[in-house]
């Protein structure tokens, strides 16, 4: 009988090969306890195309661990990744006796290098037909390997041994999965100490304070915060804390999200040893090789309207009431306090950032990117522990057994092995069941080994998980509880492993890439121009403080050079900053005229900021018929509008003038390029026109007294004239 798959399962098929609806799709069939499933490509299926004709898959049961009187379960899976039909093969089970000696020996065999021929090694524990397989056909091989056959008595020791299945065509070898099983002995090993450390940080983003929304989005039930915290909370794991995450909380204030403000109390209650990442997790190693040693926040803008506005007593002496009064008593009502009420303070720059941390003074750049020069540039910004990938320095070399605590030069170093961190991750990281169950055999064989050697007493392994954020799989915990359950490895704490006797060691330079180095150095560049300008603000933090913020963002340990997003933001940033630059600057005017020997030329300022600006006006005349009187003339912009600055000055001569005007800051930073204006001087003209205006106001006069005098006399003329007529007429 052949049971049809379920729709579910029909559509996961189809959406992962990309193979279209109208295609016919094989039913799935389970034969002789073998479950087979497939689903048909198209002809022009570029994955099948491109992936190897067979891929074979072996997990044993329980994590590969397996007691000497146990039998041993094995799940192998056989897909047909290519776009032809494979014939039937049979499918081998080979063990190797002789145990594996250390952790990189069973690297080799786990990671062998690309384009590895098929191990034909050991004894064959069982042989079984494979059956032919479609394109894009899966088979479900469940196999069952009796104890006796496996022959491991109660007399075999501690050990981690090879196995493999093996698929083969006559005598073609077709495919290959290479695993291990760690035999459970009683004794033989020494308990590996295991020492976690993860980064708590967000996806990478070029905004210096994380905004309300994404807050919201990271610490909901599902938010990659959220995750992280959960699979952490309680658990045997040092958590590396981003300031920004705390800082762009408490910025807030009264309008955080509840959910936020929820996520970091309980963080706080976390009984997690704990360490400050630098802000925003910044790439320490490619910030020092880019000669801008650890960069840190110059200061946050706190806006007052986010906070409560509820006031408080000057006064500290009000009792409450009935306060001391006797039964019986009458309480007379207190005195109202003194003095006139006063807003709770604002949370100042160290407040936003502040954490009860259990350690301090953690430096953790980015892996396999350090040089000798930037330890102590860690040392010198106070970063005197740095935690340091195994194959930075010789360490590596010393295996494991080492231990994490190490020195090199002076300098305290947490060496995180960088084979158990692998394992470690591949684990944490798996996106589905199988991926890690698998993952957590290889983990749990690779932590045998360590556990086989006894001088591994000498200290604790140090395993770290990477800046992946959990956006599919995070299985921390489950991965935590698994390695409790078994006995060659011991949870132990940061402190305790960095508290052991530290073994010397060598550095092995390992530059960042160039091409990172440079973007960081364009990024200060722009944000230094930015911070001189910035002098023409009472507050200059205004704009430094975010110019920064933002800097440290796009320093980020999230970006990768790799990223097409990062150059992008980059160049977003430098391009923002020369925006702020240009934002105060003289306004073009028409040709001036000076009628005057002294007068005063309008310079137009305008300010294109949200914050008001305090700039000095200069005019310098390229010729010499014009004297400045006044060389710096102060004025005031308001946020978004022009002022105009009246500068004084003397004409020498007439003619023509090209002034040059320039602004600069209290500290004399020039934060405009020169704006040129023509001027024409008439020099001495006002004198000139103010003569003839008094001659003719002169002349009016005189004009006015002769009219005045010629009109008395004619008057006088005609009454005497008058007077005669009358004598005549008597």
């Amino acid at each position: 009988m052949r049971p049809i798959t379920s729709l579910f399962a029909l559509a996961v098929a189809i959406g992962v090969l990309g193979v279209p609806l109208t295609a016919v799709q094989p039913p799935a069939a389970a034969v002789d306890g073998m479950t087979r499933s497939a689903t048909l490509p198209s002809a022009t299926d570029p994955v099948g195309a491109a992936t190897a004709a067979l891929h074979v898959n072996a997990v044993p049961a329980a994590s590969g661990v397996l007691a000497p009187d146990q039998d041993l379960s094995l799940a192998v899976t056989l897909s047909n990744r290519s776009a032809v039909a494979l014939p039937a093969a049979t499918l081998t089970v080979r063990f190797d006796r002789s145990p594996l000696d250390s952790a990189e020996e069973l690297a080799g065999w786990l990671d062998p290098a690309e384009g590895a021929e098929p191990a034909v090694f050991g004894e064959v524990l069982q042989e079984l037909p494979a059956p032919p397989l479609v394109a894009g056909e899966s088979a479900d091989l469940p196999i069952v390997i009796p104890a006796a056959l496996l022959a491991l008595d109660a007399a075999a020791g501690f050990a981690v041994h090879r196995l493999s299945a093996v698929v083969s065509v006559g005598d073609e070898l077709t495919g290959e999965a290479r695993t291990a099983i760690t035999v459970n002995a009683a004794s033989g090993f020494q308990p590996a100490p295991l020492a976690v450390a993860m980064p708590l940080t967000v996806p990478g983003a070029s905004e210096g304070l994380i905004s309300a929304e994404r807050l919201e989005s990271y610490t909901s039930v599902d938010g990659v915060l959220t995750r992280q915290l959960d699979q952490a909370f309680g658990r045997r794991v040092a958590i590396g804390i981003d300031p920004r995450i705390v800082a762009s909380v408490r910025v807030l204030g009264d309008t955080a999200p509840r959910s936020a403000v929820s996520w970091l109390a309980r963080l706080e209650s976390a009984p997690n040893e704990t360490f400050a990442l630098t802000y925003a997790d910044t790439d320490v190693s490619a910030t020092s090789q880019a000669g801008l040693s650890v960069l840190a926040p110059t200061g946050f803008a706190i806006d007052p309207t986010r906070f409560s506005t509820e006031t408080e007593p000057n006064s500290g002496d009000e009792e409450l009431p009935g306060a001391g009064v006797s039964p019986g008593e009458t309480s007379s009502p207190s005195p109202s306090p003194t003095g006139d009420p006063t807003p709770p303070p604002l949370p100042d720059d160290a407040a936003l950032v502040d954490w009860d941390y259990t350690s301090t003074g953690i430096a953790w750049p980015r892996e396999s990117t350090v040089v000798a020069s930037d330890l102590d540039t860690f040392a010198t910004a106070g970063l005197t522990t740095t935690i340091l990938s195994s194959d930075n320095s010789s360490a590596g070399r010393l295996g494991a057994t080492a231990g994490a605590a190490t020195r090199i030069g002076g300098h305290s170093i947490a060496t995180s092995d960088d084979l158990i961190s692998d394992r470690l991750r591949a684990a944490v990281h798996a996106s589905s069941e199988g991926d890690w169950q698998s993952a957590m055999v290889n983990l749990t064989a690779s932590l045998a080994t360590l556990a086989q050697d006894s001088a591994l007493a000498r200290g604790t392994v140090l395993a770290t998980l990477d800046r992946e954020s959990p956006l599919g799989g995070f299985r921390l915990s489950d991965t935590l509880s698994a390695l409790e359950a078994i006995p060659w490895t011991a949870a132990s704490g940061f402190r305790d492993a960095l508290a052991q006797d530290p073994v010397e060691a060598t550095l092995i330079d390992l530059p960042v890439m160039p091409e990172r180095i440079t973007r960081l150095q364009s990024l200060a560049a722009a944000e230094a121009a930015t911070a001189q300008f910035a002098t023409v603000l009472m507050d200059p933090i205004l704009i430094t403080g975010e110019r920064r913020l933002s800097l440290l963002a796009l320093s980020s340990q999230a970006w990768t050079v790799g990223e097409t997003g990062w150059p992008a933001a980059v160049d977003e940033y430098i391009a923002a900053s020369h925006d702020i630059e240009s934002s105060v600057q003289v306004v073009d005017s028409s040709t001036l005229n000076v009628i005057a020997d002294r007068a005063e030329l309008p310079i137009n300022v305008s300010n294109e900021l949200n914050f008001p600006v305090t700039v000095f006006v200069t005019v310098q005349p390229r010729t010499p018929i014009l004297h400045v009187l006044e060389k710096r003339v102060e004025v005031t912009v308001e946020a978004n509008s022009q002022r105009r600055a009246s500068v004084p000055v003397e004409s020498v001569a007439n003619g023509a003038v090209t002034i040059a005007i320039s602004l600069s800051s209290a500290t004399g930073v020039v934060i405009a390029p020169p704006t040129f204006t023509n001027l024409t001087v008439n020099a001495g003209w006002e004198t000139a026109a103010t003569a003839v205006l008094a001659v003719i106001v002169v002349g009016v006069f005189i004009l006015g007294i002769i009219r005045t005098i010629r009109r008395r006399g004619r008057r006088a003329d005609e009454k005497a004239t008058d007077d005669a007529a009358l004598e005549s007429h008597e």
